[in-house]
């Protein structure tokens, strides 16, 4: 049978995030959900096996039966399953298309099983990890303890509320932090060491060792790439900008596969934002538009937009409003005042059609409109023009759907139109805990947001041209370094498999899909547990991220400073100890 599909988080898949090697990872990643009317056109039941193919591969899936998908449509998880069936096409953006691909689904056949993540892994050119190494133990001279007021590195929202108990040097326990929140700060599966591919497998070397080999490769390539940076500090981002420079090397953050297309729209119509704190007091319509916190963010509603007491709300439980736009019921939607279900690819449509009815032409605005009655249609209008304080969220439900960065113009626009009768404005829902900063550091240092192009020996950027995916689907890609993502578990296949052929390195303290294309692997430092450094939440309110942990690794910015003083050394520019003191001189004379 012939369906649409369409993937995105869930809380189970997210809270796995730290625990990829585990086979929890590939039970949640491997399910795909599918209405019940399709599933007897299939001829397969609840927890049957299926086998899913695309022009570009396939593989097998767990059936899960749910009413909350629509007929025509399967939904599946990020991860790796779904990734090997993507296609890399980004038409010109960046971002592939994650909501939006014709697939079959045909019950499996005898003998079919489930691969593991580290399967597909292997099956697009990647290694195994095997999982041999111990773990390493922070150390704490304080002993044990509690610490308040701790700032969640997990998502978008930065929720700086959190405490940690700490016993016997270890964090174990976490209050105030949802799920996703727990997985991160009570990990345990980090590396000891920086490990090597080597043709027997996976041996330990030296932070010396995996340094030379990291700043050689850069050196040696015609068109390197830093790619991730979502996942480290400000500071980290900043020495990153700079190797990129002095190499001709492009960096590229997860901005490119995910809100990169908001960007661009921002670009072309501007940023009606404002920030969560504005929100959560004045707000008194919230609407989710291609977005579902409860399992991307899941503390958002309840801390900065459906639940928190406003200040300048009487009754912030009872004043606020709900309405959810999705092409499925989602949780969130079954809680919403009014749920608008759209057929996949309808956003721009409906967008256009409420721009009409605010401007005073509903005569214009057909009967339906993708699925959506106009007299539906109507009342949403009027409920936000009848709002007070009005605020979208939008996913990338939007970004990754048919019309990309078009359909975040169009919900822009109809914000200009809604503050022209109230106020409204208008907040991408990112996802990294600080995939914001890395627009804020690579605009402050380059010029540009992502996908920043130094070969030229100035930034150059031109989204479906120096972005990640499509830099990699064309194979111009020689030698890359990731460090804060997992593209492992987020690329289309064909990514891999250009990653798995290249020397390529991996700063990150846990072993990941990543893993399994990696030359060399660096354990680090985490911001938030042993390491510190400046972040952005999703609003672009910039926070500093403490650490309650003292470290025994080097963190990001320490590793990247001595690969940028190799680098400057061989190329003969200013090393970063030099640059700080000229810095420190120029500030001084100033002064």
């Amino acid at each position: 049978m012939k369906l649409l599909f369409t993937s995105g988080r869930t809380i189970r898949q997210g809270e796995q995030l730290y625990y990829k090697d585990n086979p929890k990872y590939t039970e949640q990643t491997s399910l795909c959900y599918i209405n019940p009317l399709d599933l007897v056109e299939i001829g397969v039941f609840d927890g049957d096996l299926v086998r899913i193919k695309s022009s570009e591969g396939e593989t097998v899936f767990k059936v899960v039966e749910t009413r909350d998908v629509q007929q025509g449509m399967v939904f599946i998880p990020c991860g790796p399953h779904a990734n090997s069936i993507l296609h890399s096409h980004t038409h010109g953006t960046g971002a592939p298309d994650y909501k939006w691909l014709d697939v079959e689904v045909v019950p499996a056949e005898e003998g079919d099983r489930i691969l593991s993540a580290w399967e597909i892994l292997e099956s697009e050119g990647g290694l195994r990890y095997d999982n041999t190494y111990p773990g390493v133990l922070t150390k704490s001279p304080e002993g044990d303890r509690v610490v308040e007021d701790v700032t969640c590195p997990l998502c978008g929202c930065l929720c700086d509320d959190i405490k940690l108990t700490i016993k016997d040097n270890d964090i174990v326990g976490v209050d105030n932090g949802c799920a996703l929140c727990s997985g991160k700060f009570l990990a345990k599966d980090r590396l000891k060491s920086p490990i090597m591919r080597t043709e027997n497998g996976w041996k330990n070397i030296s932070y010396d060792e995996a340094i030379e080999y990291t700043a050689d490769i850069l050196l040696k390539a015609k068109r390197p790439l830093l790619f991730g940076w979502s996942g480290t500090y400000g500071e980290a981002q900043c020495v990153g900008v700079s190797i990129a420079e002095a190499i001709g090397g492009v960096i590229d953050n997860c901005s490119s596969i995910c809100h990169g297309p908001s960007i661009m729209a921002i670009q072309e119509a501007g940023h009606p934002g404002c920030t969560l704190g504005q929100i959560k007091n004045r707000a008194d319509l919230i609407v989710y538009w291609g977005s579902n916190p409860i399992e991307s963010h899941p503390r958002h509603m309840s801390r900065y937009s459906m639940y928190p007491d406003g200040f300048f709300l009487n009754d912030a439980f009872r004043d606020r409003k709900l309405i959810v736009v999705d092409i499925r019921e989602t949780d969130v939607a079954k809680n919403a005042d009014e749920f608008v279900k759209i057929k996949p690819g309808g956003d721009y449509a409906v967008f256009s059609a409420l721009r009409a009815i605010v401007r005073g032409r509903s005569d214009v605005v057909p009967e339906t409109v993708s699925g959506v009655k106009k007299t539906q249609l109507i009342r949403v209008a009027e409920m936000c023009m009848n709002a007070k304080f009005g605020v979208f969220f939008t996913g990338i439900g939007l970004t990754e759907s048919p019309g990309k960065y078009k359909n975040v113009r169009n919900g822009i626009e109809l914000v200009d139109e809604l503050s022209r009768h109230t106020k409204f404005t208008l907040t991408p829902m990112r996802g990294h805990w600080n995939v914001y900063g890395t627009n804020q550091t690579f605009t402050y240092m380059g010029g540009y947001p992502y996908a920043m192009d130094f070969s030229r020996g100035t930034a150059f950027y031109n989204p479906g041209e120096t972005s990640t995916v499509d830099l990699l689907l064309r194979g111009e890609v020689d030698a890359c370094i990731i460090i804060g993502s997992d593209p492992g578990a987020h690329l289309p296949r064909r990514c891999n498999e250009a990653l798995s052929k290249i020397p390529c390195v991996v700063i990150d303290p846990f072993p990941s899909m990543s893993t399994a294309t990696a030359n060399v692997q660096i354990p680090v430092a985490i911001c938030g547990i042993d390491a510190e450094g400046t972040a952005y939440r999703l609003d672009s309110i910039p926070l500093w991220v403490k650490k309650v942990l003292e470290p025994t690794q080097p963190n990001d910015e320490e590793i990247l400073t001595r690969i940028y003083d190799i680098i400057a050394e061989k190329k003969g520019i200013v090393k970063s100890e030099d640059k700080i003191k000229a810095q420190s001189a120029e500030w001084e004379a100033r002064r």
